[in-house]
């Protein structure tokens, strides 16, 4: 089949064609170059099908706004339609087709993208005002894919956090139309403001008048856990996954929501499914065999459980963060088969893996160690880590929403904790002295005080970025110092490594350039 469509294509003029045996090797060649058009049959064989190339392009940002990618299948099956829809691919071929077909459907996806590329450059760059300025010069034009335009001014808005212009503008495109995209980016506004009810009724309209369109499920979902209504959550979920069962991020949700909700059954079909169609999946976690293992110690027999553990040793590959999950997981199992030295060795194992994960990406370990410490009645080894999490994460809702969850799961006193509030509450006022310090002039003061507090809680991104301001104004006042613009580098790629869209962290890295261009000279 690759041959044939290969001769098609060059018969249309086309000659820089590159070929993929197998779904890893079209991954390796999209993360070397940039391809204008991806051709890629569903049935791959063994290994990863074409839905799972897409997911994982799209989730990688291995495709370009201009790039067209097209799923050519000769099969129909609803799990095939509607997984595949999901990641919005270009367009479908159905086998067989000719040459002459393939040359008007490229043509046409072609022309639909083509004054795409100016705009992907400066996505990439991450300026975002010019990709928008642009966008307004193009729709103002009216071409056949203004719509396509208004979506992807859209998602720009939203991911740079310009939610006012982008509810503005989907507020636009619903007065002229009904359009499932623009009530999903209206309830999304709704959502990252905190207004849960509002995005509540708005995904709750989409799935009413589109009962096939997925996405408004997962955002409903999300909008009920938010609003700690998790049994809507979890009754939105079942009927998402029997409309498309092969999203990995959706069964495990539903597994965790069922967990929380003591409806093992339940979670132990999502985990299962997870796992199933996690196995060549990007969303692949290890957290979901743990999770997978547990219930079904729960629900039938530790032996069962742990065959299911050694699933992870075959899956992963020398990963410290499946050993981790897998220690954990085992260390319970262990201990209501009553093997106790067996369980202690995995809970220490876990444990020294714990320590040595960077904090910045570490919080779903963190609250998973609390989770196991609790059950072995180590609540205040639990206390510390979730207090971790928190301080690390303050202005992360969802994050904190997890917590909340496993408070309660684990029926943990709040009390004991410090109250979530009290302790976000702690970071904003070292934060505002901070602030306070600097803009007054004291900025010795002000560095001294914030990496003191950083010593506590190193990877939470407001006090890192905090620390970079003060010390490049300290800099923009007493001149370039290398060692310090070394120091800035530090604390900007804490926040890089797990925030790297966020727009105070461009602005600071626009002026440390400045800085470094003094130095140079």
């Amino acid at each position: 089949m690759r041959s044939m469509i290969k001769n098609m294509l060059m018969a249309c003029g086309v000659r820089d064609i590159k070929l993929a045996r197998n779904g890893s090797e079209a991954i390796e060649q999209m993360e070397q170059e940039r391809f204008d058009v991806v051709l890629c049959d569903y049935n791959l064989g063994t290994g990863r099908d074409g839905q799972q190339v897409l997911e994982e392009a799209k989730y990688r940002h291995l495709l370009g706004l201009g790039s067209v990618f097209v799923m050519v299948t000769a099969e129909n099956t609803r799990d095939m339609v509607m997984g595949a829809v999901e990641y919005e691919p270009d367009s479908y071929l159905t086998k067989p087709f000719n040459k002459d077909f393939l040359k008007t459907r490229l043509e046409k996806l072609i022309a639909k993208k083509h004054n795409l590329l100016v705009i992907e450059e400066a996505v990439e760059k991450r300026n975002y005002s010019k990709a928008v300025a642009i966008l307004d010069e193009k729709i103002a034009a009216k071409p056949p894919n203004c719509n396509e335009l208004r979506k992807i001014k859209g998602n720009i808005l939203v991911n740079s956090g310009k939610l006012t212009e982008a509810r503005a503008l989907y507020q636009e495109v619903l007065a002229i139309r009904e359009l499932p995209w623009a009530r999903l980016g209206l309830g999304k506004c709704d959502y990252l403001i905190q207004n849960y009810q509002q995005a509540i009724d708005e995904f709750q309209r989409i799935k009413s008048q589109n009962p096939n369109y997925t996405p408004a499920y997962d955002w409903l979902a999300k909008s009920h856990k938010r609003a700690n209504q998790l049994i809507e959550a979890e009754n939105i979920l079942k009927q998402a996954v029997s409309i498309s069962p092969k999203a990995v991020p959706r069964q495990q949700l539903l597994g965790e929501i069922a967990l929380v909700n003591q409806h093992q059954e339940i979670a132990e079909s999502a985990f299962t499914k997870a796992v199933q169609h996690g196995r060549h999946s990007v969303y692949k976690h290890p957290s979901n065999y743990a999770n997978l293992a547990r219930v079904t110690a729960d629900n039938h027999d530790g032996a069962s459980a742990l065959l299911v553990l050694k699933q992870i040793d075959l899956d992963f590959n020398n990963d410290p963060k499946a050993d981790f999950y897998q220690a954990s997981a085992e260390s319970l199992i262990h201990e209501a088969m009553g093997n106790s030295d067996l369980a202690r060795a995995s809970l220490g194992k876990a444990a020294e893996l714990q320590k040595s994960f960077d904090q910045s990406e570490d919080s779903d370990c963190a609250i998973e160690l609390a989770k196991t410490y609790k059950n072995f009645g180590m609540e205040e080894e639990s206390v510390e880590l979730l207090k971790g999490a928190i301080l690390n994460n303050h202005t992360d809702e969802e994050l904190m929403d997890e917590i909340k969850l496993t408070i309660s799961s684990l029926e943990m006193d709040e009390q004991t904790l410090g109250t979530i509030d009290s302790i976000r509450e702690e970071v904003l006022t070292l934060n505002r002295k901070g602030v306070e310090l600097a803009k007054s002039g004291q900025l010795d003061e002000a560095a001294k005080l914030l990496k003191e507090t950083s010593t506590r809680m190193p990877a939470n991104r407001t006090v890192n970025l905090n620390i970079a301001l003060v010390l490049l104004m300290s800099m923009e006042r007493e001149g370039a110092n290398p060692n310090m613009i070394d120091e800035i580098k530090g604390y900007l790629a804490r926040v890089a490594k797990a925030d790297p869209n966020n727009s105070t962290l461009q602005k600071l890295y626009g002026r440390l350039k400045i800085m470094m261009a003094k130095t140079a000279d």
